[in-house]
């Protein structure tokens, strides 16, 4: 392919450029270039190694042709043509020979030069990812980068970044660019009938997709057209040597494999890869220290810090926020009686009807022992009563049965209060609670019919 090129006769004036693609081995160029060897061709039209191009006359016609080297490699031809036969000597082929070097070393720089801005870019680039990846041990957050810069390097207009769910055969939405709001992100796609996103995780191939290619997987071509989307491109995640996840890069238009672009591409989801691995083990650790592995509730600690939270949105939205304290009547009889590996299927039991009974928005912790609390955002004291009400009619009208034999009513008590008429801390408000609640156990009390 030309660097430059001046005619100034006939079909020379006008030249396609296409006409003078070539290979090597091909025409004078690409023997020169195959082979290495300058060569001075006093009659074009004899010589065996030429080829005329195609649309142009016959004429007489004398050349030279002279590789381009550099580091004793062939970089280049430089072809010079003049009408008329042996219109070149040995002189011109020496001191064409000589600018051609030159030629090779001035281009050969400006090519490194070019590469590396282009390197330092890739570098800064890299380094902007690895920044703000390191900013975050929220998964989302990290997903949400890592897709935002694939998209910028890979030109296209959205990036999808999910994780590789093995156990049940499908992947899990982390994060989108553009980012989407809380909710708006499908949480599972089921992978058995994508055969192709299913290679892409378990052979770590790269893979494209075009929706007007007849031999696309059509699984795929009718998701993206569907979506209004023609190109997909998807990569594998991986850490350590193992597939966590995919990356889908996904375009209005065709995506035509660009190697470069798609080669840092990959470098940028390798490094995002370990980014998201720690996060991903950052969570499970922290779900571990919130949760009461018993129950699945929040725990003491985390209860604190989700209200904090609640309470400096009451504030700010000036909306109501309220506090359960639960108690299981009786539970320490049902512990000396039976065990405390059945106690622990009552806590069980009373975690799903607790579950069952509250709202998705509604925040259940296990205080401790038999005690639960249950943050209410939203929720005024009246609705607050309500709440209880409902819980104690839930317990009233179930039996805790183990092993189909073993019946054992279980009742509650619950206390409540509303922030901030009765605390603006935590714990002030659960003492409140508390408090309400053991008026409610001696009320009962109270109430119990005494033996003669």
């Amino acid at each position: 392919m030309p660097i430059a090129f001046e005619g100034r006769v006939g079909a020379y004036e006008q030249v396609d450029f296409e006409l003078l693609r070539t290979k090597p081995g091909q025409g004078f160029t690409g023997w020169v270039g195959q082979h290495g060897e300058a060569i001075l061709v006093p009659d074009a039209n004899v010589d065996p190694r030429g080829a005329s191009i195609p649309g142009t006359d016959d004429v007489d016609e004398s050349m030279l042709v002279v590789p381009m080297r550099y580091d004793d490699a062939v970089v280049g031809v430089i072809t010079l043509s003049k009408l008329g036969l042996d219109q070149f000597d040995g002189h011109d082929l020496r001191l064409l020979s000589i600018l051609a070097d030159q030629a090779a070393t001035a281009l050969e720089s400006a090519h490194n030069l070019a590469r590396s801005k282009a390197l330092a870019e890739e570098l800064r680039l890299l380094l902007d990812v690895s920044n703000d990846l390191a900013a975050s041990l929220q998964t989302t957050q990290v997903a949400n980068v890592l897709a935002r810069h694939l998209a910028t390097v890979m030109g296209v207009e959205e990036c999808a970044i999910s994780w590789w769910d093995q156990a049940n055969d499908r992947v899990a939405s982390l994060g989108y660019f553009p980012a989407l709001p809380a909710g708006q992100l499908e949480p599972f796609f089921d992978i058995a009938e994508y055969p192709l996103t299913k290679r892409v995780l378990v052979e770590q191939t790269t893979e494209f997709v075009d929706t007007a290619d007849p031999n696309a997987d059509p699984h795929e071509v009718d998701l993206l057209v569907a979506a209004g989307n023609r190109g997909l491109v998807m990569l594998p995640l991986v850490a350590s040597g193992v597939t966590i996840g995919l990356v889908e890069l996904i375009s209005r238009s065709v995506i035509e494999p660009d190697a470069e672009r798609l080669s840092l591409a990959r470098t940028i989801a390798n490094e995002a890869s370990i980014a998201l691995e720690n996060a991903r083990l950052y969570g499970e650790a922290r779900d571990l220290a919130d949760h009461d592995p018993l129950t699945g509730f929040s725990n003491h600690r985390s209860l604190h810090e989700r209200f904090g939270q609640e309470a400096v949105r009451a504030r700010r939205s000036r909306r109501p926020l309220s506090l359960l304290m639960l108690d299981l009547d009786d539970f320490k009889l049902v512990n000396d009686t039976f065990g405390h590996l059945l106690g622990d299927e009552v806590l069980r039991w009373t975690a799903e009807i607790i579950r069952r009974t509250l709202r998705s928005s509604d925040v259940p912790a296990r205080y401790g022992g038999d005690e639960f609390a249950i943050l209410l955002p939203d929720a005024s004291h009246e609705a607050a009563t309500e709440t209880a009400a409902r819980l104690i009619d839930a317990f009233a009208s179930a039996t805790f049965c183990h092993d189909g034999r073993l019946s054992v009513p279980i009742g509650v008590s619950i206390g409540v209060a509303t922030f901030p008429a009765d605390g603006r801390t935590a714990a002030e408000l659960i003492a409140v609670a508390d408090a309400g609640l053991y008026r409610m156990k001696r009320g009962r009390r109270a109430e119990e019919p005494r033996s003669a």
